[in-house]
């Protein structure tokens, strides 16, 4: 009998390792709930990538400022082998309009897909990692390439998933008359309203893509990673994922309606409209509303709104109050984000050491008395006695990054959630002295796209090395996360969860250490200080 039960065991295991090495064809049409679908081989040998599948209906005309409708069904086998158009947007960079043929418009609701070339494994499928590109809830596009999923797919074995949604006047727009047409009296969140609708595609189909729908990391960076922590509070995303990472985001970019309501009111007469005039503003040209939009990132109205359904207060209060989605948590920042960038501020740009409080009383509004507590938690002598340096570092990257990841954490943390604090430090590539550790210059090394737009501008031959050995590092960092719930694996320095009492924080930088965050004093003034009670910083 013992035999007879060694063999079955030893069959069983030849069987599976037979299906785990098996390739699996990517032109294969795979089945959704609207029809079938067509990929092909990505640019990574061992991936395999569908491109622009649409997961609700076009949101044009009538549904134009709707919460998301389920997408038209169709026959046949779509050819899922080009990416969807950018949403509607102004400003965007010259390596988002190469990286996208399909041109702009208003019907941009797609998805893509990257699975290992390869069986999934029998019980459940591969982990799937679902990504939310950045922008300043303004512009952006999933199929940039520094965001191409091939890569970490194949790396890790996870099915990687990237959209699309709504952005500025068109996914944040708001007004008493759209919240009242709405079953759920919703109104100005259509963006993420798009996202969990993503999330539910997911759900519903990623199966047949060889994921698992009960293993789903969401993570994103700048306006995603804002829309991580918005995703984390909101109830409408309940049980959509099992963990989530926040890089370079926060849990405080949101207002309420009527401030929502102002803004939109603002740009609604611009165009000739009325605020509840629906059926003049959902006749408008997409491009005319566009060209009445103001540019910049994350003005008012662009950005998610308390209107009761989507959230009821701020993602951090949500936190705070113990309502929100407990999923384990990874979250930080880089060491510069846009602090460099302060220098070429010209109000600041010049100001002496002996004008540090000065200038902050006459040029920021803030009270001496604040002012003085800046210069205690900020002292010169760790600047280069420069204050613009000191100022770049106070608002550029603690007072809009750092500082709302590290509040956010703190809350979750005080309510048992599983939390982990980094800070990427990294700048030994091309220019990198002059920009620092700055926004998103993590994200190749969670992706390895050095040689991809715009990450191939910082990395060659000569300094890309180093660069790959940290990439490594931090992707199955991420990768165990996006498996477990914990970062932790073996051969990776440990690292410790973060807690109000341990401050512990990763930090990624040529070698790899743990450190004490030291941010509680700093943070607790951001707390009580909103930049949006300083216009000369807007």
């Amino acid at each position: 009998m013992k035999k007879i039960v060694l063999a079955l065991g030893l069959l069983v295991m030849v069987s599976l390792a037979v299906r785990a090495s098996a390739q699996i064809n990517c032109s294969d049409p795979v089945r959704t709930v609207t029809g079938q679908v067509r990929g092909a081989d990505s640019e990574t040998p061992g991936a395999c990538v569908w491109r622009g599948i649409p997961f609700v209906a076009a949101p044009v005309r009538d549904l134009r400022w709707k919460a998301p409708q389920p997408a038209p069904a169709w026959s046949g086998v779509r050819e899922a082998l080009n990416f969807g158009p950018l949403c509607m947007q102004k400003g965007m960079t010259s390596y988002e309009k190469l990286a996208n043929k399909a041109g702009m418009s208003e019907d941009c609701l797609y998805l893509n897909v990257w699975r290992p070339k390869k069986a999934a494994p029998l019980q459940a499928g591969f982990p799937v990692m679902v990504w939310i590109h950045g922008g300043g809830y303004t512009g952006g596009v999933s199929s940039t390439p520094m965001y191409w999923g091939d890569r970490l797919s194949q790396e890790g074995d996870v099915v990687v998933v990237s959209t699309n949604y709504r952005l500025n006047i068109f996914g944040f727009f708001s007004s008493p008359a759209l919240r009242s047409e709405d079953p759920d009296k919703s109104t100005g969140n259509y963006a993420f309203l798009d996202q969990v609708a993503a999330l539910k595609w997911v759900r519903d189909n990623i199966k047949n893509f060889g994921g698992d729908p009960n293993n789903v990391t969401i993570f994103g960076e700048s306006a995603g990673g804002f829309s991580i922590c918005t995703l984390v509070a909101t109830p409408t995303a309940k049980g959509l994922f099992k963990q989530a990472i926040m890089e370079s985001g926060g849990c405080i970019m949101s207002e309420d309606l009527e401030d929502g309501y102002k803004a939109a009111k603002l740009t609604a007469e611009k165009i000739g409209c009325g605020l509840d005039d629906l059926k003049c503003l959902r006749a408008l040209s997409p491009k005319k509303i566009l060209d009445a939009m103001p540019g910049g990132m994350a003005q008012n109205g662009n950005m998610p709104h308390h209107d009761g359904y989507v959230l009821s207060n701020t993602p951090l209060a949500m936190i705070e109050s113990g309502n929100y989605n407990r999923v384990p948590f990874l979250a930080g920042s880089n060491r510069e984000e846009f602090g460099n960038a302060m220098k070429l501020y010209s109000k600041i740009s010049h100001v002496r050491p002996k004008d540090y409080e000065k200038a902050m009383v006459e040029g920021m509004k803030f009270s001496p008395q604040d002012a003085a507590e800046l210069a205690r938690l900020y002292p010169l002598s760790e600047y280069q006695n420069r204050p613009v340096v000191a100022y770049g570092h106070m608002i550029g990257a603690d007072a809009v990054f750092a500082c709302p990841t590290y509040n956010g954490l703190i809350a979750a943390s005080g309510q048992q959630t599983p939390t982990y604090l980094y800070r990427f430090d990294y700048d030994h590539m091309r220019m990198g002295k002059y920009f620092g550790a700055a926004h998103s210059f993590e994200m190749p090394f969670i992706f390895d796209s050095f040689d991809r737009m715009p990450s191939n501008i910082f990395y060659n031959d000569k300094n890309v090395v180093p660069a790959k050995k940290l990439s490594k590092i931090m992707q199955e960092y991420w990768l165990n996360f996006a498996k477990t719930g914990n970062p932790n694996g073996p051969g990776l320095p440990d690292w410790p969860l973060f807690t109000p009492g341990s401050q512990a924080m990763k930090i990624f930088d040529y070698e790899v250490r743990t450190g004490n965050a030291g941010l509680s004093d700093r943070c607790g003034f951001w707390a009580k200080h909103s930049l949006k009670e300083r216009p000369s910083l807007k």
